[in-house]
């Protein structure tokens, strides 16, 4: 008969190896955003989410503010399998600009996105947090760009590549924000058919 000892059957959580108890706090962190957003995204309620103790989470995140940009990682990492396969679902629009704007729209429309969002927008007055976000969004953004730029592949010989790319990641975000409060479906189907044709024949014209 196989015998547990005391010791073994008592091991808490913070026992488990490290990165295991860091990467329990992160999911946990992603889920509060995603879930709950992230003024309610607290040390508290990640540390109970996670389960965790209150040293174990200050031992891996000792400041709000890098729990928080610690989660960007994980959610560019959602968003970049989002657009993806959103994109794979699009291959029945023929144009190849089309594709990777609607892709981008329903991507940007997702909570993981939403969310990172919401941190840009709580950095604002947070010092620390905008401190924080600014380290990971440099490698952050070289993953946007990089994603960026396989989208928009088909079209990179035209000269207004680069400029197209930065509008029209400009143009959604702001659509995403106004649509927290306009959310009128027809509108928004109306107005990324218009980016769609704009973006069209900016890159048609651009000398």
């Amino acid at each position: 008969m196989q015998v547990t000892s005391t010791k073994t059957k008592n091991l808490t959580n913070d026992a488990a190896p490290e990165r295991s108890i860091r990467d329990r706090i992160l999911d946990a962190a992603v889920q509060s955003l995603i879930e709950q957003g992230a003024a309610r995204t607290t040390t508290l309620e990640v540390q109970r989410k996670a389960e965790v103790s209150r040293g174990a989470l200050l031992h891996h995140f000792p400041t709000h503010a890098e729990l928080l940009s610690a989660t960007v990682t994980d959610l560019v990492r959602r968003n970049e399998q989002s657009v993806f396969e959103l994109l794979d679902k699009l291959q029945s629009a023929p144009d190849a600009v089309e594709r990777a704007i609607r892709a981008l729209a329903l991507m940007m429309a997702q909570p993981p996105f939403m969310a990172e969002l919401e941190l840009w927008t709580l950095a604002r007055t947070d010092e620390g947090l905008r401190e924080a976000l600014l380290k990971v969004e440099r490698d952050a953004r070289k993953e946007s760009e990089r994603v960026l730029r396989a989208l928009f592949a088909p079209v990179a010989d035209r000269p207004g590549h680069d400029a197209v790319i930065a509008m029209t990641t400009d143009f959604l975000r702001g659509f995403v924000l106004s649509g927290v409060l306009r959310r009128n479906p027809v509108r928004r189907q109306q107005m990324i058919s218009n980016w769609v044709r704009a973006t069209q024949i900016l890159l048609a014209h651009w000398k």
